[in-house]
């Protein structure tokens, strides 16, 4: 990869964070709890107030990955509360253009690294049991099935793998 830079993003970021967590939703509906019909109504407030460090959990690490000044995947690092000791891995995307090149490794990379800065036991997420290449990149990367099956969404027929990394 050229120049591939991966960042926390903040206020300033929310029209690209805008962007891309759109794109997710219409690239991968079958990912992801929300529904690009339901974000696509947020506001400009909403989308500001996601990445408001007021308005969201003390311990979230909200990432973008860029390539040649392009942003092109997502994630979020979420620890609850000071007390859990397990982070959690929301939003994760990466765009098809360049799956499969190590972006998403990275971008986990990093939350993992922050959940050992915490001293953190574990690093969770769940992920879509169709999305065969989401699933191959945690276990490559360490992550290991636990739990049962759960619902992707409500009114969904689909199921999420619950996943956890060991620290």
């Amino acid at each position: 990869m050229n120049s591939l830079n991966i960042r926390v993003i903040n206020k300033k970021d929310w029209a690209i964070y805008k962007e891309l967590r759109l794109l997710s939703l219409q690239d991968s509906p079958n990912s992801f709890g929300s529904t690009y019909e339901h974000e696509i109504k947020f506001s400009k407030e909403e989308w500001l107030s996601r990445l408001d460090p007021d308005n969201q959990s003390k311990y979230a690490l909200p990432l973008i990955a860029e390539l040649n000044g392009m942003a092109i995947g997502l994630t979020w690092g979420v620890l609850h509360s000071s007390s859990d000791k397990t982070a959690h891995v929301y939003q994760m995307w990466i765009s098809p253009s360049v799956r499969g090149q190590g972006v998403g490794r990275l971008l986990l990379q990093k939350i993992i690294t922050w959940a050992k800065e915490f001293d953190l036991d574990y690093v969770s997420l769940a992920v879509s049991t169709i999305n065969v290449a989401a699933v191959n990149l945690y276990q490559t990367t360490g992550f290991e099935p636990y739990g049962a099956l759960k619902s992707l969404r409500e009114d969904s027929v689909l199921s999420v793998q619950p996943m956890r990394f060991k620290l």
